[in-house]
């Protein structure tokens, strides 16, 4: 195995992944697994079902002219938050929109694959609001046991996409079987310890994140968006980088979480950005030994010895799984947990 990509999180800034994927190809580097969370677990999943680089290129092209009228607002828990606060003090609203239009078109352009379907080896977590775990779903057969995450194989991928990119309070949570799922980047913005946890020694992340920034306004998604971003960085900042060459896209274009219209010129700035390093990208995924120390585009992230590096244990699925048998959520693969 040559490498794994992982990629961050970050609202409409992810569509920066398509364009570094597509420099990527074009220098014959395909990785071999793939890991993302929120923005980053969209490009996974597309990237695990075989999806290749050109449609991702529409997909980015096509949410930047008409990717509003894929938010549908949950006006009916809108219509119901002020009459049921005023009269028992309850707040029922679990987020702005429904989500269900988005995540059928994950599943058109995922083709309905079960995760088990998948071409390349994955992971896409999501947070269980009901255990508080991390639920990392994967194809591999036999990923590392972590603290708070539970191994998921059951699913679909487009599913798994929307749910891994369900903001808390913008988006409402997606329910699927026992879980209650939003966002993946809450807990693991850039999730190179699940794809090192996977089987992946050698990890190029691409960073979507930016530098903090004052809301531009009072609006409940500025105050989300902002409020997201100070999470991601500090879960960044608490180390995560081991063996890991870590780029970082200029992506300031982007005005807010979900401004859809930025999407192809923030592409186009990934691809652009990845070329420029491509000399140091093929030196890291190309070296035959363990990178030395460092972090940044320049310096190569350090390998260090992990417990499943030196005994790998087996992450075995419960008895009675079926990797074969379709998951059975409580709803329709694309719909809200509302």
């Amino acid at each position: 195995m040559r490498y794994g990509l992982a990629l961050s999180g970050g609202g409409v800034r992810g569509a920066a992944h398509v364009g570094v994927i597509r420099a990527l190809l074009k220098e014959g580097l395909m990785p071999d697994m793939a890991a993302g969370a929120s923005a980053g677990a969209i490009v996974t999943g597309l990237l695990a079902a075989g999806v290749p680089v050109e449609e991702m290129e529409k997909a980015v092209r096509h949410l930047s002219g008409k990717g509003k009228s894929y938010l549908d607002p949950d006006y009916r828990a809108m219509a119901e938050l002020a009459p049921r606060f005023l009269a028992d003090g309850e707040i029922s609203l679990e987020g702005l929109f429904k989500g269900d239009r988005l995540a059928f078109y994950f599943t058109e352009l995922t083709k309905g694959r079960h995760l088990n379907q998948a071409v390349l080896p994955f992971v896409i977590p999501a947070v269980d609001l009901n255990s508080g775990d991390t639920v990392a779903f994967t194809n591999t057969e036999a990923p590392a046991p972590l603290p708070h995450v539970k191994w998921e194989w059951e699913g679909f991928l487009g599913q798994v996409m929307m749910a891994s990119s369900s903001v808390p309070g913008v988006f409402v949570p997606r329910k699927m079987g026992a879980y209650r799922l939003v966002d993946g980047g809450v807990t693991d913005n850039l999730p190179v310890d699940l794809l090192q946890a996977a089987g992946a020694v050698r990890v190029l992340a691409v960073d979507v994140g930016t530098a903090y920034r004052r809301p531009k306004d009072d609006s409940v998604l500025e105050v989300l968006s902002c409020s997201f971003s100070l999470m991601g960085r500090r879960l960044k900042d608490c180390g995560i980088c081991c063996g890991a060459l870590v780029l970082n896209p200029p992506v300031e274009t982007a005005k807010g979480l979900l401004d859809m219209e930025s999407m192809e010129e923030i592409m186009e700035a990934g691809y652009a950005y990845a070329r420029s390093r491509m000399k140091e990208i093929r030196a890291f995924v190309e070296s035959r030994s363990l990178p030395d120390s460092g972090t940044s585009a320049l310096n190569f992230g350090r390998i260090l010895p992990a417990p499943w590096q030196i005994i790998p244990p087996q992450a075995e699925r419960p008895h009675s799984q079926n990797p074969n048998a379709p998951f059975l959520p409580g709803k329709a693969p694309f719909q809200s947990g509302r």
